[in-house]
């Protein structure tokens, strides 16, 4: 008896975590471009990718994680120039790809269009 009440209260206590998780407001976008930022660290080399996106009239700036070795499509789907689907949390642009999944950059610029 004192397990199933312990789970009921486990299980309503999760619930309401959920319930109270932020919704992203993502909103259209176009993507301008995805280039690479590359910094040199004691004689490394850190690679990682730059997305440039343009919401109303607002173009956004976004530095993604670092690339590794054989990494694949640093567009992660996207394709330059197609509406993407875009949220701003904090100092991030969250991307919806293609797949459904999210991923995040940190936004390094903001830039008015004339």
């Amino acid at each position: 008896m004192r397990t199933k009440t312990l789970i009921i209260a486990l299980i309503l206590a999760l619930s309401a975590i959920l319930s109270g998780a932020t919704k992203l407001d993502f909103q259209t976008g176009r993507l301008l471009e995805v280039t690479m930022d590359e910094q040199l660290d004691e004689g490394t080399t850190y690679r990682r990718p730059l997305y440039s996106v343009q919401i109303d009239d607002l173009v956004y700036t976004a530095r993604g994680k670092l690339i590794w070795w054989h990494s694949g499509d640093v567009g992660k789907g996207l394709i330059i120039g197609d509406p993407v689907h875009v949220a701003i949390e904090g100092g991030n642009l969250v991307f919806l790809k293609p797949d459904g999944k999210e991923f995040k950059a940190r936004i390094v610029k903001r830039a008015r269009m004339h």
